[in-house]
């Protein structure tokens, strides 16, 4: 079983999002992959490093999008991702030191955090942004 699987459950409704989340399960998953099967460390530090770069775009373009709609939860939702800056903070050092158990945990952070924070946070900050966008359109005809 595989333990970064996007699925309908996870769609946000807007889709640069949904494609974004998407490639984050897609790395995760390959992160696992090569961890589980021992590959060379330096296959696994890349998709870290990429899995890292594609998130923290990722996160910034939410970020953006809550700024310009004024999404009242925003503080609450950055907080969530500044939570997983920290554990990506702690851990990619020691990954990247050859560490055994770093991945591992790290995986186990991250599947935990992206099914909860996907299916609550996002959904609530990407209906929030489907209605700020559907009032701009009344407001501009």
């Amino acid at each position: 079983m595989r333990l970064f699987k996007w699925n309908k459950m996870h769609a946000v409704f807007i889709p640069e999002i949904d494609v974004e989340h998407k490639n984050i399960f897609r790395l995760a998953e390959e992160l696992r992959q090569a961890v589980a099967t021992g590959a060379p460390a330096v296959q696994a530090q890349a998709i870290l490093r990429e899995l890292i770069a594609r998130t923290e775009d990722h996160f910034a373009h939410e970020e953006r999008l809550m700024r310009a709609t004024n999404y009242p939860a925003s503080v609450w939702h950055k907080r969530q991702h500044d939570t997983v800056r920290k554990q990506v903070k702690e851990f990619a050092p020691r990954i990247e030191g050859g560490e055994r158990q770093a991945a591992p945990l790290l995986l186990e952070f991250l599947s935990e955090w992206l099914q909860g924070h996907t299916r609550l946070a996002d959904c609530m900050m990407a209906s929030h942004v489907r209605n700020y966008e559907r009032a701009q359109a009344v407001l501009a005809s």
